[in-house]
């Protein structure tokens, strides 16, 4: 494989001086780390998938993730090697508990999507996904965390670094990447789904994911309608860590506002998007 080229990317080349300067003088992914929080009302979206069947919230929220990267396509970007590349898909991951218990082992899994699924098409993608990280066959990364794990400890460490080295350097396999989570546009954690608020996360330094959201608990809101009249909503927190050096800040604020708004009003995700 050619220097300076990717399995999963293109080079950009075109970005300004600054923003090709930036990995080289904030050399990790958490040294660049910025968080920020969105308050969803859900409200809306909570009632559509009482309404429809094969989508719940969890569903609505992945789409409206998938809906912004196709619309704001520069915030599928990734730094490797301390360059700049443009994803060639939208590749979300996702944590997928085996058991609904204490003891259940969890697995990561990564779903690619299109960019004119609707959420329907999100919901089947994810569901097959989930279906296959809690079946009793273990995943590809499973599998490969298993192996390496067996080897004795300067083993593991020689094949961590032999993996970064490789990686720095383009020169990782295609089939390496393709299947581990950590290689994703965003990695998302439902953390609602277990009763919890949503705390922010760290990025991993492996891998090339820049953004790392996690999804809080369902809880009421009383808001105030023009009348004056109270009137009790649901809302749920959404918090991102975001590699900064991918993009700048007003370009990812007008996508969480995307985000927001899709999320919102989650019937414009029922049908694909106007792309160009």
């Amino acid at each position: 494989m050619p220097l300076f080229r990717r399995p999963e990317g293109a080079r950009v080349t075109d970005a300004s001086p600054m923003r090709q300067m930036m990995p080289f003088l904030i050399k990790g992914r958490n040294e660049a780390a910025v968080t920020f929080t969105l308050a969803v009302d859900v409200t809306e979206a909570l009632d559509l998938a009482h309404q429809t069947p094969g989508i719940s919230l969890f569903h609505l929220v992945l789409a409206a993730h998938v809906r912004t990267l196709a619309l704001r396509p520069r915030l599928n970007r990734f730094i490797a090697g301390q360059r700049l590349y443009q994803r060639h898909h939208i590749d979300l991951a996702f944590v997928v508990k085996k058991r609904l218990h204490d003891d259940a082992d969890m697995t990561a899994v990564k779903v690619r999507f299109q960019p004119r699924d609707t959420a329907l098409d999100v919901a089947r993608r994810a569901d097959a996904a989930i279906t296959t990280g809690r079946g009793d066959a273990p995943t590809t990364s499973e599998r490969e965390l298993r192996l390496i794990t067996r080897l004795p400890r300067p083993l593991i460490q020689l094949t961590v670094a032999l993996q970064r080295a490789l990686d720095h350097h383009n020169l990782l396999p295609a089939a390496l990447i393709e299947p581990d989570p950590l290689y994703s546009s965003i990695f998302l954690a439902n953390l609602g789904s277990v009763g919890i608020d949503a705390p922010f996360h760290h990025l991993f330094e492996y891998g090339t994911t820049p953004l790392f959201a996690t999804l809080g608990r369902v809880h009421p809101h009383t808001t105030l309608l023009p009348d004056g009249s109270p009137q009790t909503r649901q809302r749920a927190h959404l918090r991102y860590t975001f590699d900064e050096r991918i993009e700048d800040g007003f370009y990812a604020a007008r996508s969480l506002d995307l985000l927001q708004h899709l999320i919102e009003h989650p019937r414009d995700l029922l049908l694909p998007p106007d792309l160009p």
